[in-house]
């Protein structure tokens, strides 16, 4: 039965045993209709080259091939009096200094092209400059800072001194991170102040002026006293003291300060903002020096052509690398702190 089937079928033999017979129909495998129409089509195509192949056999015999005898005399094609008549006719060969002109005006060209191409650049980064102070400005509106107080208590050197001692070999801290000072900072310190008189804010800042304004900051939303701002191995730990008289406020989530996604937007617009300006600086400076090396090609006469290519191809290389896909690099970042401030 399995020999008369695949006779039958044309398929391969896989496998058979007493319960059932296994075919595979292979990988050249088409229906019959497939197939039927493929031979026919084929078929025609054969018979079209025929008839073609006939009509131009039939067609040879009536070219009249007498004119290649008319052709008296050697052939000149790719000799010296060739060049000569094509030189008499399309013009003479440019001269030396014709060429080493040419080369500088396009030289002289393709600088000025990625000047004008860098100033666009500017352009459009005043543009965004703009509308990140924009935004930055909406987003300040919300944020209301305190003033310190003017009867804050004072310390004695040996209780700030106990208080930084103890504030510095406390292992539970908070941590601040981009967000800066915002309403959720000042409920993690009443909830530390809680359980322990100080509270350690580690920061991570570069300078040491920015750390004493978070610093100033804490202390006057929280409402205790700053102990003392020291540099670790981990970065600047700012100590802050409760008060002899300390009282749970009602509300420990300040009305006045910003949200945390209102932080960390005010916090992206930030970082825009100062990359921006670095960007600008950047293509003023890389502009004037342009315009310079443009000036002093205009009046030499002689230009080395190797090293001024090899200058225009790394400066379009440069700013194609440095601001080409800024506006993607940035929307990618949104979304990405958008998601994880939500979860």
């Amino acid at each position: 039965m399995a020999e008369e089937l695949k006779i039958l079928t044309g398929g391969t033999l896989v496998s058979r045993n007493k319960d059932y017979i296994v075919f595979y129909r292979g990988n050249d495998f088409l229906p019959p209709n497939v197939t039927k129409t493929l031979i026919e089509a084929q078929d025609i195509r054969a018979n079209r080259q025929e008839d073609e192949d006939k009509a131009r056999e039939k067609a040879l015999t009536f070219i009249d091939l007498t004119h290649k005898n008319s052709v008296k005399g050697p052939l000149v094609a790719g000799t010296l009096a060739e060049t000569m008549a094509a030189t008499s006719r399309w013009g003479s060969e440019r001269s030396k200094e014709e060429i080493e002109k040419m080369r500088r005006d396009s030289a002289v060209a393709r600088h000025a092209s990625l000047v004008r191409l860098l100033e666009k650049k500017l352009a459009l980064a005043k543009g965004k400059m703009k509308k990140a102070e924009k935004a930055l400005a909406k987003v300040q509106e919300y944020l209301q800072p305190s003033q310190l107080p003017t009867d804050l208590e004072t310390l004695t050197d040996e209780e700030r001194f106990s208080l930084r001692k103890i504030g510095l070999s406390m292992k539970p801290y908070l941590e601040l991170g981009r967000r800066g000072v915002f309403d959720g900072t000042i409920e993690n310190m009443h909830l530390h102040w809680k359980y322990r008189e100080v509270v350690k804010i580690m920061v991570e800042r570069k300078s040491f002026a920015q750390v004493k304004h978070v610093a100033i900051s804490l202390e006057a939303e929280s409402g205790g006293v700053l102990v003392s701002v020291d540099k670790t191995t981990k970065g600047y730990a700012i100590i802050v003291y409760r008060g002899k008289n300390y009282e749970r406020p009602k509300a420990i989530r300040p009305k006045n300060l910003l949200t945390r996604r209102q932080a960390l937007a005010r916090a992206i617009e930030l970082q825009r903002r100062e990359a921006l300006k670095h960007h600008i600086v950047e293509l003023l400076e890389r502009i004037e020096k342009l315009k310079g090396e443009l000036e002093d090609m205009k009046i030499v006469d002689e230009v080395d052509e190797e090293t001024l290519r090899s200058r225009i191809e790394d400066d379009l290389d440069l700013d194609s690398d440095d601001y080409g896909g800024m506006e993607e690099d940035e929307e990618a970042y949104l979304e990405t702190y958008e998601d994880s401030d939500q979860r």
